[in-house]
């Protein structure tokens, strides 16, 4: 069939490009290559990048900067070839490979453009400086109860201590004298002096404070009135029940228990 020109059926299912032997160079080799030149159908302007594949053997190539591409010496045989390239249509054709070196056009066509479904894409910004430990935590989920400032403008929120009350795990107790000064408190223990009213029955044992990194109740002197800040200044609130779970930089021996940390904005 040598100067002959051949059209190979191309595999189920494939509309477009083929594959034209040119010639077959017999040989008495025992051995078979494939060589030839990947166009474009409309132009028939040479193509780069095309991968030419042979899976079965485990061959592969790609063209040259002029469409031309060579695969040589595997054993002769039936084989499918697979050619390929990013917005043209697959070729996917069984030949038949005697002894000897096969040479080819391949045609390829261009796929029409399909229109994909629009993206939604959501992001949510990052906080930064003072606010980043407090992200990174709680993007962890490292053992503490987290309120972010999302959560706190959900709600309409005069005072500090109601945005606090939508936190589990810790309570609150007034200063008998003053309705609007209240403390937080983490648990109860047989610690003496850290009763808030000396007709409880038994003994608060209040939270240590934190505000922007800083103690302002860490076990010793006053107590911290957290209505002294406006929820709408308040950028996060994070609470930890036990020492086990807060974060190693505010741990240490207290006579306290729980820890708040509050960040404004």
């Amino acid at each position: 069939m040598a100067g002959a020109t051949q059209l190979i059926t191309l595999g189920r299912g494939v509309a477009a490009g083929a594959l034209i032997v040119l010639s077959a160079k017999i040989a008495f080799a025992q051995s078979a290559s494939f060589r030839g030149r990947v166009i474009i159908d409309s132009t028939e302007v040479p193509l780069v990048g095309v991968v030419v594949s042979i899976p079965e053997l485990k061959l592969e190539t790609s063209t040259d900067s002029l469409g031309n591409y060579w695969i040589p010496r595997f054993p002769p045989g039936a084989y499918t070839v697979f050619v390929r390239k990013i917005g043209f249509a697959p070729v996917t054709s069984l030949v038949e490979f005697a002894a000897g070196e096969f040479e080819t056009v391949l045609v390829l066509t261009r796929t029409a453009a399909q229109a994909l479904p629009d993206v939604k894409i959501e992001t949510k910004a990052l906080l930064h400086g003072k606010l980043a430990e407090f992200q990174e935590r709680r993007l962890a989920g490292q053992g503490g109860r987290f309120l972010t400032q999302a959560d706190l403008e959900k709600h309409s929120l005069g005072r500090m201590s109601d945005a606090l009350r939508t936190m589990p795990g810790i309570e609150f107790r007034q200063n008998p004298g003053l309705s609007n000064e209240v403390y937080a408190v983490g648990g109860r223990s047989s610690v003496p002096g850290r009763s808030l009213s000396r007709n409880a029955p038994s003994t608060p044992c209040p939270a240590a404070v934190v505000v922007d990194g800083s103690f302002v109740y860490h076990g010793e002197g006053p107590l911290f009135n957290l209505n002294s800040i406006n929820p709408t200044d308040i950028a996060g609130i994070e609470f930890y029940a036990g020492a086990s779970s807060m974060p190693i930089k505010y741990n240490g021996t207290r006579n306290t228990c729980g820890l708040l940390l509050i960040w404004t904005k």
